[in-house]
């Protein structure tokens, strides 16, 4: 009779966890196509043997816990590929736009405006007319329109950095929402793993944290309780159950470089507040602090060295010439060599006061003749001496000392070459930059499929091989039953007998 008994008992035990197994294979199926679902395994084991004289007679099998299956490898390069990619996909944006700037087809590019410049100085080289009244108006024509593309790049340029800035700003409250779901989850978690593992919250947090990775790049760490830090730049924004925050800050004490509206990232936590905006990197927010700051920044810089380039060496030239009224050197660009160095050049380029006639000056200045005038003496030159427009023509491909972004006044630091030449190096390294880019974006998204397939092929879920594991369930579950009816037909003959 025991015997039957522990047998019943056994098959019973047996039913009971292939329900339990039922259960949780239909969970897999039902969150098939849900985001970030880790499918889940129920761990079983043999249960304690009765031991008796005779021997250790089994009885059955036990569910011990349901896990779920992940490869936390293939979670934290998921994790980082993430970031990479989301970095690398705002750069490839912001550069995009730099290069529709440069390449503005709407009006004359800088490449031809410059060209037209020259080509007016040529103009005036092979004028004919005493005095050339129409060939200077000309040059002082293509002069201005000249600068005023100088300035139209630097201020689209400088508007598509405010965008990044206002970007950044608005990205930070999510980063902050994002932070305090991870610490709630925390909680969470570390209360319910005190009975049985949070297979569901876990999945949850690591969807939280694939999206916090497309905004920014973190390391994480797990405790024993099952709590999660999230750190950066050695600080954590997440610690347990403490979600600590990041502000957009505009600090009069540090403003930044380019434009004292923009905002600073601060950590605000336990306390303190300090600043972490060159602490963060990858995502989005990382992507667009770079591109703020070092992309298109570093374009506004370089064309800001082109345009006090451009000033410099045509002034220093031009002031070696004469114009037909006086003999005094004349600068045909505003002065610039008395800012500390050339940041700004490129807002602050303009005519000068003496050859514009709009601001009380006389195109007379424009200095076209090496020789004082030799009918009336001086000290201005001949009205049909040209010779030194030559001297400034040669500019156009003659080599001159290259200021680079960043250079004191009075200091190029840069290979000498042509000012058209260093114009063209300008546009061409955006140029590359953003094929660059595109290409690392491209190969980048491969990688990130196949840190994304990795993940799946481990966590994914498989109907298929659901549905399979259910027609073994079944027929354990049959099998089982079939022990059960057996013994009670055992029970009936035996009782039968008597």
């Amino acid at each position: 009779m025991a015997g039957l008994t522990d047998a019943i008992g056994t098959a019973q035990r047996g039913l009971q966890v292939v329900q339990r197994r039922i259960g949780t294979t239909g969970h897999n199926i039902a969150n098939a196509t849900t985001e970030g679902f880790s499918r889940q395994r129920a761990v079983l084991q043999a249960s304690a043997p009765n031991v008796d004289g005779t021997g250790a007679i089994g009885t059955g099998v036990e569910q011990v816990s349901v896990v779920r299956i992940v490869d936390e490898f293939a979670q934290l390069r998921l994790l980082s590929e993430t970031s990479r990619f989301a970095g690398l996909e705002t750069h490839a944006s912001i550069y995009g736009g730099v290069e529709s700037i440069l390449n503005d087809q709407l009006s004359g590019g800088l490449t031809d405006e410059l060209s037209g410049f020259f080509d007016a100085l040529d103009d005036l080289s092979n004028a004919s007319e005493p005095g050339q009244p129409v060939e200077r108006g000309a040059l002082l024509a293509s002069a201005e329109s000249l600068v005023d593309t100088v300035h139209r790049f630097d201020e689209r340029l400088r508007e598509l950095q405010s965008g990044a800035d206002r970007g950044i700003t608005s990205l930070i409250p999510e980063v902050n929402g994002l932070a305090r779901q991870i610490a709630d989850l925390n909680g969470r978690i570390a209360e319910a793993e005190t009975r049985a593992p949070a297979n569901d919250l876990r999945d949850q947090r690591d969807r939280l944290l694939l999206e916090l990775a497309g905004q920014m790049e973190f390391s994480t760490l797990e405790s024993d309780s099952g709590m999660i830090s999230v750190r950066f730049g050695g600080v954590a924004l997440v610690d347990g159950r403490t979600a600590n925050e990041l502000t957009a800050v505009v600090d009069p004490g540090s403003p930044n470089a380019f434009d004292p509206r923009f905002a600073q990232v601060f950590f605000q936590g336990s306390g303190s507040s300090f600043d972490v905006t060159d602490s963060i990197r990858g995502g989005e927010l990382g992507g667009l602090i770079a591109a703020r700051d070092d992309i298109v920044g570093g374009v506004i810089r370089d064309l800001d060295a082109f345009a006090f380039t451009l000033a410099e060496n045509f002034n220093a030239e031009h002031r070696n010439g004469l114009g037909l009224v006086d003999g005094a050197p004349h600068d045909f660009f505003a002065d610039l060599s008395g800012q500390p160095n050339v940041n700004d050049s490129a807002r602050n380029l303009r005519i000068s006061s003496d050859v514009d006639p709009a601001q009380g000056g006389t195109l007379d200045h424009i200095a076209t003749g090496s020789v004082p005038n030799p009918v009336t003496g001086g000290p201005g030159a001949a009205p049909g001496d040209l010779s030194h427009v030559e001297r400034l023509k040669d500019l156009r491909r003659g080599t001159v000392p290259i200021y680079l972004a960043g250079d004191a006044t009075g200091a190029p630091t840069g290979s000498t070459r042509s000012i058209s030449a260093s114009l063209t190096q300008l546009i061409g390294d955006v140029g590359q930059q953003v094929r660059s880019t595109e290409r690392s974006l491209e190969q980048q998204q491969a990688v990130l499929q196949s840190a994304q397939d990795r993940r799946d092929s481990v966590s994914g879920v498989s109907v298929d091989e659901e549905v399979a594991g259910l027609v073994l369930l079944q027929t354990s579950f049959q099998a089982n039953a079939r022990v059960i009816s057996t013994v009670n037909r055992l029970f009936d003959d035996l009782l039968a007998a008597f």
